[in-house]
């Protein structure tokens, strides 16, 4: 039901409602299985996920889009030949940068694990289209590649620095490539989220205890292997430490599937923790045999070395929090290159901000729906092997009452909850930039609404007043449209003789109107003044009126069940001329009334970001709108003593209204998508009485108005009073 809701909320927008497929590249958190990729008996893809409770598969963010637009979520060569392909091309163990593919991920006549032969794959085939969604992700594994590589040369700390400096760049400036690619084919817009600090994988835990095993087991062997008589048992020693380590290690993780983390303090102390407690249980292990008939536990050898229980746990967490600082680093530094490169080949990209979401997540797990962000819900690679409840293989998934509560799935990737926080923000952020062109439909109403007053106000006295007068007017408008809005009305006519009449009229107006997901507030001072000339049964007149507004932006973001909120503040100013006029019949006490009026308001919206941080911030270029109205219908008004009644039907068209595109910005890239479509044309009706008693100086008028036909017109009440003088 919440997608659903979620398409028809996005069908409403043209730029969204166009897209025909998602066609997506990437790596195996975007992959719903390629052909060629290791399968299993059964018809289940294999992907970066567990199977639920009923034995179905869960859905990767790319699916949950594709259905939302409609579209079609399968692998662009899907495990069953005879099914009709989709548009995914991504593929598991994809690399933006071919070399960097893990040994058993290398590409083979079936795979297309590096990015640029999906995209190869997608325009040979003949069916690209502009208006389809596109998704670039990768260079999580060009990622973890790199640190792996860097790791190996940290001995020497400026070699280690070069590589990452030089791979990094290599990885940024081939996705820049990649996208002019797509460009040249006739795409305008991208979806390219920067890659997620892979330090919070249990992955680059699992790796960092494996490097400290291998290096201290080695060490250990080239201690005692420089001994004739212990080095027939130094091999055995080795792989006895490694065993010891490894059992260590195992038995914290299974810990850590039951733990809890509260926020993002309590996953980094939890780290560390386990690392501690790793050492601690190697320092208590018996050694295989005693070596030199003096060492009972691994922790007297140790000693002997040297070392002490604290200094040993601090050598294994601090070249841990070392290689944490590196690794964030340089996921920063490849990020930034990356945002570099993209908008160097301009267009408009929407760089996501994956990276700070997952430390949002893991910040405030609870308010996602996680109580456990340190441990994995499978043992194995969920993209190798199916994982689920009762399978027989040893990819089963881990002793917690509901999976749903681990972040990660596997060691390296996210679980279903996190795919659909994932499929939300990125359907959010391309919704927030449409939304936002409510700014300029309120600034055109707003100004709309003191034109309609004014220029109904000046046609309130015609054939009351003659000679000279001074006419002061007050009146209050409340509105119902979306939450409502109030507006307070007042000003002066002077008639200078009884064919012409100038005035003027203070407008305060405020709205509440909710877009989509974003709730605006309006306040808006206007001044408009009028110049009419009145015939016996004709009027024409004229009026120019000046806006300055002040808008407060609320923004909703739903990502599963975690509510956010973002706020903004911006203003706007703008500028209207028209004319107006009419031709009245009378018969009696009865008068009929044609009417016509035409408006041009013409403003702006000044460009402003987002306050409450975090990955949903965003930002809003300038808004500029041009609009002109007319009007065509006519009133009729029926005096009964001190009382007349009144009707009024206007047919509303909009002839131009113009909006440049909407700019929004995050991350470092900036993207447009077309405004809006506002209502072209729309019935207006009024209902109203007036009290003017003949020897009176004073008025009072009433009105109900409803426009029809259009977005957001809603019922208004409004009460005036007026005195002459």
């Amino acid at each position: 039901m919440k997608m659903k809701w979620m398409a028809l909320m996005l069908a409403a927008y043209t730029p969204l409602a166009l897209a025909q497929e998602v066609v997506i590249f990437g790596d195996s958190l975007s992959d719903v299985g390629q052909k060629g990729w290791a399968d299993h008996p059964t018809n289940l893809h294999l992907k970066a996920s567990y199977l639920k409770a009923d034995g179905s598969e869960n859905l990767l963010y790319g699916e949950h889009v594709a259905q939302a637009l409609g579209g079609n979520p399968k692998a662009a060569f899907p495990l069953d030949a005879a099914a009709a392909p989709g548009t995914n091309y991504a593929h598991s163990g994809g690399v933006v940068v071919g070399t960097n593919a893990s040994g058993s991920n290398l590409p083979d006549s079936n795979q297309r694990v590096a990015i640029d032969t999906q995209i190869d794959a997608y325009l040979a085939s003949g069916k690209v289209n502009a208006n389809n969604l596109h998704i670039l992700w990768g260079g999580g594994n060009d990622m973890a590649a790199i640190l792996t590589d860097a790791a190996d040369k940290l001995a020497n700390p400026a070699e280690a620095q070069a590589l990452v400096l030089q791979r990094t760049a290599e990885a940024a400036a081939t996705s820049g490539a990649q996208w002019q690619r797509l460009r040249a084919a006739g795409v305008d817009l991208v979806v390219a989220p920067d890659v997620p600090n892979v330090l919070y994988t249990p992955e680059i835990q699992d790796q960092y205890t494996a490097a400290f095993k291998t290096t201290l087991s080695q060490q250990v062997y080239d201690t005692l292997a420089s001994s004739i008589w212990t080095a027939w048992g130094a091999p055995r020693v080795k792989r006895d430490i490694e065993s010891k380590i490894s059992a260590a290690y195992n038995k914290r993780l299974k810990e850590a599937n039951l733990s809890g983390q509260n926020n993002l303090e309590d996953f980094k102390q939890a780290r560390l923790a386990i690392l501690e407690q790793v050492a601690d249980d190697f320092w208590a292990a018996e050694s295989v045999y005693p070596v030199y008939a003096s060492y009972g536990t691994y922790g007297e050898m140790l000693a002997a070395q040297g070392y002490t229980p604290e200094s040993f746990k601090d050598q294994l967490t601090g070249k841990y929090v070392e290689f944490g600082a590196a690794a964030t680093q340089a996921t920063d530094l490849l990020n930034a290159q990356t945002t570099q490169a993209l908008n160097q080949q301009g267009g408009n990209v929407v760089r996501l901000a994956v990276n700070q979401l997952f430390t949002d997540m893991l910040s405030d797990p609870a308010k996602y729906g996680f109580s456990n962000t340190l441990g994995r819900a499978c043992n194995q690679a969920t993209a190798s092997v199916l994982c689920g409840e009762g399978l027989s293989s040893a990819n089963t998934q881990a002793a917690n009452a509901n999976p749903d509560n681990l972040l990660f799935a596997d060691s390296f990737h996210p679980g279903p909850k996190a795919h659909r926080i994932m499929a939300d923000y990125l359907l959010s952020t391309l919704r927030a930039p449409v939304d936002m062109g409510g700014l300029s439909e309120t600034a055109r109403q707003n100004g709309e609404a003191a034109w309609d007053f004014v220029r109904e106000d000046s046609n309130r006295l015609r054939g009351v007043q003659t000679g000279r007068t001074l006419d002061a007017v007050a009146a209050y408008q409340h509105s119902s449209n979306d939450a409502g809005g109030h507006t307070v009305y007042a000003g002066g006519k002077a008639r200078l003789n009884p064919n012409w009449q100038l005035g003027v009229v203070f407008s305060r107006q405020e709205q509440d109107r909710q877009f989509g997901h974003t709730r605006i507030n309006a306040k808006t001072n206007s001044l408009t003044s009028t110049l009419r000339y009145d015939a016996p049964q004709w009027w024409l007149g004229g009026m120019v009126q000046l806006n300055d507004s002040d808008y407060q932006t609320r923004r909703s973001i739903r990502l599963g069940q975690a509510d956010l909120t973002q706020t903004g503040e911006t203003g706007g100013t703008s500028f209207g001329a028209g004319v107006f006029g009419g031709y009245e019949w009378q018969w009696g006490q009865t008068k009929v009334a044609a009417l016509g009026d035409l408006m041009l308001l013409s403003g702006k919206v000044k460009g402003f970001g987002e306050r409450d941080g975090g990955a949903t911030q965003m930002q809003f270029g300038k808004q500029s709108y041009t609009s002109v109205r007319s009007g065509l219908g006519g009133q009729a008004a029926h005096r009964m003593g001190d009382w007349q009644p009144y009707a009024n039907l206007r047919w509303v068209r909009d002839w131009k209204n113009h909006q440049d595109p909407i700019e929004a910005g995050m991350n470092g890239s900036r993207f447009s998508l077309a405004a809006p479509q506002a209502d072209r044309s729309w019935l207006s009706t009024r209902l109203g009485v007036q009290w003017q008693p003949q020897n009176s100086p004073w008025r009072a008028f009433g009105q109900l108005g409803r426009d029809f036909g259009r977005d957001g017109g809603g019922t208004s009440v409004q009460l005036g009073v007026g005195a002459r003088f």
